[in-house]
């Protein structure tokens, strides 16, 4: 479930996608014709197929241990709003309903990076940070809906304000406007950069993407972006690693495409700050389910129970 689509699949017990399909979710016209569009979509994958083993929705928003979703601010209405019972009663099939990140990490562990490991930390970054928790081989998930909110750790008390209240919060340094604004303000201070032809003078068209275009054309201040992005990363990382001690950290979303300089100053960060003997065994690693991450991930969640 997103803002602008939907995404729905038929899954088989191995991961691979077997069809699928995106939708609308239509979000403006109202709650109805969301769940209207949930449905079509729930209907072409399961139109002709038999022994399916259920359905799974992965949803912005805060879900309870009943599948209802709370405070999804890009989706209309999507307050103290019962998906599980609503697409069970249709479709008489098992339905888990999961916050959206707390998916994604699930389907890494089932059939993506963190196959084979039992404790995993999963971000994915993009406009904000996300992120979700799988510790003894079980999805984290607090006592009240919303452990994980890794984005919304703060890293420096008096830091800048963050959109949830907060000041100093990881996201507020690694979400996509805020990586953009290193550059604009670089290059309005005289920095020479490819980022500024990449836009042809443009500074309000700089973003990730073409920050990370600039790096692959040998763009210093690209370059030093993406180191920074991954001091900050891997500061936060560290308090983690020392608090949790995972096996391995994956990292996905469109950010995450800036590849070796943003990994590099991620390993080397954990490596200065966490304990040396957890630093050494943890692994720092891209997510490897790519854009049909939302479908295998929601799939993924029928094999939790």
């Amino acid at each position: 479930m997103g803002g602008t689509f939907i995404k729905v699949g038929l899954v088989g017990k191995t991961g691979k996608i077997l069809k699928k399909k995106q939708l609308p979710t239509l979000g403006k016209k109202g709650r109805g014709s969301v769940l209207s569009q949930m449905e079509k979509g729930i209907k072409f994958a399961l139109n002709g197929e038999k022994d399916v083993m259920g359905i799974g929705i992965g949803t912005p928003g805060l879900v309870d241990r009943q599948g209802k979703v709370f405070s999804a601010p890009n989706l209309p209405d999507w307050d103290n709003l019962p998906l599980k019972k609503i697409f069970e009663d249709k479709f008489n099939l098992p339905v888990i309903v999961e916050n959206d990140v707390n998916t994604i990490t699930f389907g890494e562990y089932v059939y993506g990076a963190g196959k084979g490991y039992k404790n995993i930390i999963c971000i994915t970054l993009g406009t904000g940070l996300g992120g979700g928790i799988i510790l003894n081989g079980k999805l984290f998930r607090g006592s009240n809906l919303s452990a994980a909110e890794i984005g919304h750790i703060p890293i420096c008390y008096e830091g800048p304000k963050c959109n949830c209240g907060n000041s100093g919060c990881i996201e507020r340094y690694v979400g996509a406007a805020y990586i953009s604004r290193m550059a604009r303000d670089a290059i309005k201070k005289g920095r020479k950069s490819k980022i500024k032809d990449l836009v042809k003078g443009d500074l309000s068209l700089i973003t990730p993407k073409i920050i990370s275009q600039a790096y692959k054309k040998g763009d210093w201040l690209a370059r030093e972006i993406w180191e920074k992005v991954g001091l900050y990363l891997g500061t936060m990382f560290s308090g983690l690693i020392n608090l949790l001690n995972p096996e391995i950290i994956i990292i996905g979303g469109g950010i995450a495409q800036a590849g070796k300089p943003l990994f590099e100053a991620v390993r080397k960060e954990i490596k200065k700050r966490a304990f040396p003997l957890l630093s050494r065994e943890v692994k720092v690693v891209p997510a490897k389910l790519g854009i049909d991450s939302g479908i295998i991930s929601a799939a993924s969640l029928i094999k939790m129970h």
